[in-house]
């Protein structure tokens, strides 16, 4: 059932919205994928790739790592097909590159104590491991306002925290080697 689901996963099915990366919520990861995709400009291949991969930070793969990696694996693909276009070979090379590392780091986690696995990858998809529709990770708050208990200021460090139970942490890891194990090299 995973491998029918990744081979038939769209961008617009995965809620980027509702995700969070390393820096803030995945929300313009359709955007930044088809930039990539479409290896025009190199310029705005490399920008798109730097905003993009805040999926991984510092070994720690957050909520968008599999399904991210399953479009990134797609475009690497199409990229090592189009030998005449420089920035399509940029983008391939680069991938290649980051592909191995993240392998590394999933294998990593492979060898660590981990929690149960979640049965299927779209199960990442849960709302409970979702941000609330509408979540804003930086709220904006008026300096002159006072809070008259401390209850009322959310912690949005121990708030994300609460959104990556172990068995989902586990499987972002999990999915995201599954993938990286599938691209041709």
């Amino acid at each position: 059932m995973n491998k029918e689901y990744i081979n038939n996963l769209k961008i617009e099915n995965i809620p980027w919205d509702r995700m969070v990366t390393a820096y803030d919520k995945a929300e313009n990861y359709s955007e930044l994928l088809k930039i990539l995709d479409e290896m025009k400009d190199l310029d705005k291949v490399k920008k798109a790739w730097n905003s993009i991969s805040d999926f991984e930070h510092q070994s720690t793969m957050y909520t968008p790592a599999p399904f991210v990696l399953v479009f990134l694996v797609r475009i690497y693909e199409k990229a090592v097909n189009l030998p005449d276009n420089p920035v399509a070979v940029w983008l391939s090379d680069k991938l290649a590159d980051e592909f191995k590392y993240y392998a590394e780091v999933c294998s990593d986690a492979e060898k660590m104590e981990h929690a149960e696995l979640l049965e299927n990858m779209s199960d990442i998809l849960n709302d409970k491991y979702l941000l609330p529709k509408g979540f804003d990770l930086d709220p904006e708050y008026d300096d002159d306002e006072d809070f008259d208990d401390e209850e009322d200021i959310v912690d949005v460090d121990e708030f994300i925290a609460s959104l990556f139970p172990e068995d989902l942490f586990y499987s972002l890891y999990y999915y995201s080697a599954i993938i990286l194990k599938n691209y041709k090299k």
